[in-house]
């Protein structure tokens, strides 16, 4: 016996069906992919430019003059982001400019040790006072046979023409301090009036200030030092070295240093 199939609708006749118009919104899609191209190529542009800083802030002040720029112009250099803890200071700065001001002072120094060996030639006082230099400061070293006899703090007039020689020189040289220091030998002394070579060396050297003040030296140049024995210059265990260290020096000095 033959079976028989259910019977099955027929298929649906899609295409028979009208499709919906929609060709008045087709545009839409093709205007909103043209953007989107557009807006990437203008990114890619941004990201390639570049721009003049001074042409920039030029154009920000032309702009200036008649409006107002409210917005703030770019740096040149982007400043880099301070770390935190103390900021270190530019030491070597420093130091290059301590430098400099050491040797501009040394300079100085020479060239007033030149110009006071020339006068001093010219007045035939070379054989009375050493002129040396050391470090950026000027000795001229006095005998103490020149200025003192043995023993007394009082000037000789020997000594007073040999200092009044040098007051047209150190009054030259009105932008360096004068500090006058005496030194002896160590042979003691002990008077009522130089119980040691410390008060001996402290009036003599107290005696030259005294006597430039009244040559007309300015009061707040100078200064007077006493050494007594503490500063030799030679052996003491002979006569010429004792000689040598019982002396009298005026050392110029800037007064800034």
């Amino acid at each position: 016996m033959e079976r028989r199939r259910p019977h099955l609708p027929p298929p649906p006749r899609w295409e028979d069906e009208p499709l919906p118009d929609d060709s008045d919104d087709g545009w839409l899609i093709i205007y909103l992919d043209v953007m989107t191209l557009m807006l990437c190529l203008f990114v890619v542009l941004l990201a390639y430019s570049s721009y003049s800083v001074e042409e920039y802030e030029a154009l920000a002040r032309e702009l200036s003059s008649s409006a107002p720029v409210t917005a703030p112009l770019p740096e040149s250099e982007p400043k880099p982001m301070r770390e935190s803890g103390p900021v270190a200071e530019p030491a070597p700065l420093r130091r290059d400019s301590a430098e400099s001001r050491q040797s501009l002072a040394e300079r100085e120094a020479q060239r007033l040790r030149q110009e006071f060996q020339g006068a001093l030639r010219g007045q035939g006082l070379q054989e009375s006072v050493e002129v040396t230099v050391v470090a950026n400061r000027v000795n001229l070293q006095i005998s103490e046979r020149i200025l003192f006899g043995s023993g007394r703090a009082e000037l000789t007039g020997e000594g007073r023409d040999v200092l009044v020689k040098l007051v047209p020189l150190l009054a030259a040289a009105g932008d360096h301090a004068l500090s006058i220091e005496g030194h002896t030998d160590p042979t003691p002394i002990a008077t009522p009036r130089f119980p040691s070579n410390w008060e001996l060396s402290a009036q003599r050297a107290t005696g030259v200030l005294r006597f430039l003040l009244s040559q007309g030296i300015a009061a707040e140049r100078m200064r007077a030092v006493g050494h007594a024995d503490t500063r030799p210059l030679a052996d003491n265990s002979s006569p010429e070295g004792r000689a040598r260290n019982r002396r009298v020096v005026l050392i110029l000095q800037r007064e800034e240093e």
